[in-house]
């Protein structure tokens, strides 16, 4: 990747960081999405150390009351996500560089909000059966999410759809899912729009 410093405005640089792909396609945000349980976190934690990006979980940004609601099963409103989904776009394109995004953005609205802030996303979307699902969150301990917001979760999920989604099988082998991630996020892409740093137009 060539990060490439641009002036904007008297007195103001900004790192601005542009195509690098096969003759200088522009790079994108990559979106990685599921309901919870899928494995969003590791699958971006692994897909970011492979192309030494910066990687933002979206977890992190809720608000106390957010998680404390969804820790006694309670699922979250559209009303409780807005100011949610725009702590984490502010937080992604406050990197000032490539960024995978661990996040669920269950609904098209959800990542159309994401894309506001970031321009056009690469989805890297996270499916597998109930049961796998069930099992993996049986398994986790450090996590405030219960396994009851499952069904809740899949009533609201609204499949992407298009030639910039990749959906991935959680029941695949990791390193096979995560090459797979690579790939889809380095091929030669046209319509990229720039990632522009806090300072310029996102």
């Amino acid at each position: 990747m060539i990060a490439l410093s641009i002036s904007i405005a008297p007195m103001t640089t900004l790192s601005c960081v542009l195509a690098t792909v096969n003759g200088g396609d522009l790079v994108r945000n990559i979106l990685v999405m599921g309901i919870c349980g899928t494995g969003k976190t590791t699958l971006a934690g692994r897909l970011a150390e492979r192309l030494s990006c910066a990687m933002i979980e979206a977890d992190e940004h809720h608000a106390p009351e957010a998680i404390a609601r969804m820790a006694r099963g309670d699922a979250l409103t559209d009303v409780d996500r807005w100011g949610w989904l725009d702590r984490v776009g502010a937080a992604a394109h406050d990197t000032g560089v490539q960024t995978v995004i661990a996040c669920s953005a269950l609904k098209r609205a959800y990542r159309a909000r994401l894309a506001e802030r970031l321009g056009a996303l690469d989805i890297i979307f996270l499916h597998g059966t109930r049961s796998l699902v069930v099992a993996r969150m049986s398994q986790r301990t450090a996590h405030y999410m219960p396994t009851s917001l499952i069904d809740s979760q899949l009533a609201v999920l609204e499949l992407p759809e298009g030639q910039d989604v990749l959906p991935l099988d959680i029941a695949d082998p990791l390193d096979r899912m995560v090459d797979a991630a690579h790939d889809f996020a380095t091929r030669p892409r046209q319509s990229a729009r720039p990632f522009i740093p806090q300072g310029g137009k996102p």
